[in-house]
């Protein structure tokens, strides 16, 4: 691939034989799909670029709204479900290109249950490489094993075989997602909402509708190929910049943009495809759950006209606070009250992404993405004549909402900092081959094959990659209860750090250096959620309690940034590993994962 132009100090997806001849045609479609997704492929993202388009109805808007006939209990059950993923040719946004996809969907199947539920999904790998699936935010307290991430807690699904996830919730609720966490795989379709009631959540009196948003970033070249351009001496690392972008799976891209794009496709594209559709109903207050469910781009949300109340972030029920616009990074949620208090009209659901935090343009990109809010009455169109919100949109960073206006709900007591540990967040060109690759202090994560950290543990092993340098950067937590981790991002980029199994305390964020017994921190009900920004050239200061055993992964959500190594781990409660009784299928499957091979 050419490499783009960087640019300087920025701050930043009839009868018997008219039978005959039809079972012979059927019989050949199917081997061909069959060898056809067996194929073996050189990248490792499951994209096989020879593949065909199939006419079938991939977007499924109902997913997106939570029903009424859904009941929020306290009587556990369990959710079952069986999903396929599989390769198949859409045009989210009017371009075709192949994408992964489970059961025929993009986004993926919706995930609801209650708090105490047990959940359970077997999944049928049917693309080109292994996959898995991580249960992002969930605690997993009790099943480390189906945390879903390769090289940490399992080896991936080979191709063609099927694995069973099975976990509970005890002990939380809100939004969250799921997504794969092999390679790069979720960026090409593999993502869905997941999504935990309970009749303890102190908002629900406040909304009679619940409706879900999946704002993403959207590329037109697979992800593997992307990886391998970003991970060369190519793209002196420069990311991939998305070409366009999606709500729900639905998006609008101009077709002749594509000649100008950073990777131009040449692929069938057709203008005006439809953009996701909301219908509100006048006087009604709905909960919309924004989900940013892409790989790079952090967006600001807004809705023309409309207020949004924010009561809850990464599944912690807020204190209701009032904004315009919403910051959102990649792999963050919030829910907000919406009142369609409005006259009976249609209005932009505006999602922009912020350029600023892009280290080169995309000519191709049109950066606001958008969706409809249809009021009941009103008349069809993909065109409103609404006007966004008058105050300034973006600053020249990516940061979240400011810590005093993110306030939990439910306040809970900060643990005292046992232990501290300083973590350097770099990118770093000294290898061999000259490839800009990012840095925990001084280890450069690379998933494991045909293993995982968390069996080793099990087994006892201490040393987790006996090559030199190790690309594993484990940290041991014994009996230490209170953990204070202070993250010097070192980049000029600011980095959405993602904890497995966790929700931080926020103690603190800011540009600059964090300095020790000086830098005031806030210790009475400070924030928590699962995904943290860390601001460019900046510091955040957060603390968890060691309390859930097994092998947790803390790394930058931004799907290239992980890829090039941006990820360490935390080996908690490790005598309790030892005793965990782990599956022996999943022990089996790396024996036959040679399908994510480099």
């Amino acid at each position: 691939m050419e490499k783009p132009q960087k640019k300087k100090n920025i701050l930043l997806r009839r009868p018997l034989v008219s039978i005959a001849i039809l079972l012979i045609a059927v019989l050949a479609l199917v081997l061909g799909l069959v060898f056809g997704l067996r194929e073996k492929h050189h990248n490792n993202s499951g994209i096989d670029s020879s593949g065909s388009d199939f006419a079938e109805a991939w977007n499924q808007p109902s997913e997106f709204l939570l029903s009424k006939n859904f009941s929020i209990s306290r009587t556990p059950t369990t959710r079952y479900y069986e999903w396929t993923i599989s390769q198949q040719t859409i045009a989210p946004d009017g371009l075709e290109r192949p994408m992964l996809l489970v059961n025929g969907m993009f986004p993926g199947p919706l995930v609801e249950a209650n708090t105490g539920d047990r959940i359970v999904v077997k999944v049928t790998n049917n693309i080109v490489n292994g996959t898995a699936i991580h249960w992002h935010g969930m605690f997993q307290n009790g099943t480390n094993w189906m945390d879903g991430t390769v090289g940490v807690t399992q080896c991936p699904i080979p191709s063609g075989e099927s694995f069973t996830y099975n976990f509970t919730v005890p002990n939380q609720w809100g939004t969250y997602w799921w997504h794969a966490h092999a390679a790069s795989q979720y960026i090409d379709g593999i993502y869905g909402p997941l999504i935990i009631h309970s009749p303890d959540e102190p908002h629900l009196a406040e909304y009679q509708e619940d409706v879900i948003m999946m704002i993403a970033d959207h590329y037109h070249t697979d992800s593997g190929s992307l990886v391998s351009w970003y991970l060369s001496p190519e793209s002196e690392g420069t990311e991939p910049v998305p070409d366009s972008g999606v709500i729900n799976g639905r998006g609008t891209f101009d077709c002749p943009g594509d000649s100008q794009a950073l990777f131009p496709t040449g692929n069938k594209c057709s203008n005006g495809a439809p953009m996701s559709v909301f219908d509100f109903k006048a006087g009604t207050t709905y909960r919309v759950r924004i989900i940013n469910s892409g790989g790079f781009a952090d967006f600001q949300f807004s809705i023309d006209n409309h207020n949004l109340t924010v009561i809850e972030a990464d599944g912690v029920d807020m204190q209701p606070v009032q904004v315009q616009r919403l910051p959102i990074h990649v792999a963050q949620r919030y829910s907000v009250l919406v009142h369609a208090n409005q006259a009976v009209d249609n209005y932009w659901v505006r999602a922009l992404m912020n350029t600023n935090c892009f280290n080169t343009p995309n000519p191709a990109l049109n950066p606001s993405i958008q969706g409809i809010i249809h009021y009941d009455g009103a008349v069809n169109t993909q065109s409103p004549n609404s006007i966004d919100w008058s105050s300034s949109a973006w600053e020249a960073v990516c940061v979240d909402l400011t810590l005093d206006m993110l306030k939990p709900y439910f306040p809970v007591p900060v643990p005292p900092a046992d232990v501290s540990y300083h973590l350097d967040i770099s990118f770093q060109t000294i290898s061999k081959d000259h490839v800009n690759m990012g840095y925990m202090n001084q280890t450069s994560w690379r998933p494991l094959m045909n293993d995982s950290t968390l069996f080793q543990s099990q087994r006892g092993i201490s040393t987790f990659d006996a090559s030199s340098p190790s690309s594993q950067l484990v940290i041991p937590l014994n009996a230490t209860n209170g953990v204070q981790l202070v993250l010097n991002n070192l980049d000029e980029g600011s980095h959405p750090f993602h904890f497995h199994g966790h929700v931080f305390h926020v103690l603190g964020w800011g540009h600059g250096n964090y300095q020790p017994g000086v830098t005031p921190l806030e210790l009475v009900n400070p924030l928590r959620r699962d995904t943290i920004t860390i601001p460019a050239y900046g510091w955040t200061v957060v603390r968890f309690v060691n309390d859930n055993p097994g092998m947790w992964a803390l790394h930058c959500h931004i799907s290239w940034h992980s890829e090039s190594g941006l990820m360490i781990q935390f080996e908690s409660l490790p005598d309790r590993i030892r005793a965990m009784n782990i599956p022996a299928e999943m022990k089996a499957m790396c024996a036959a994962s040679n399908t994510m091979k480099e």
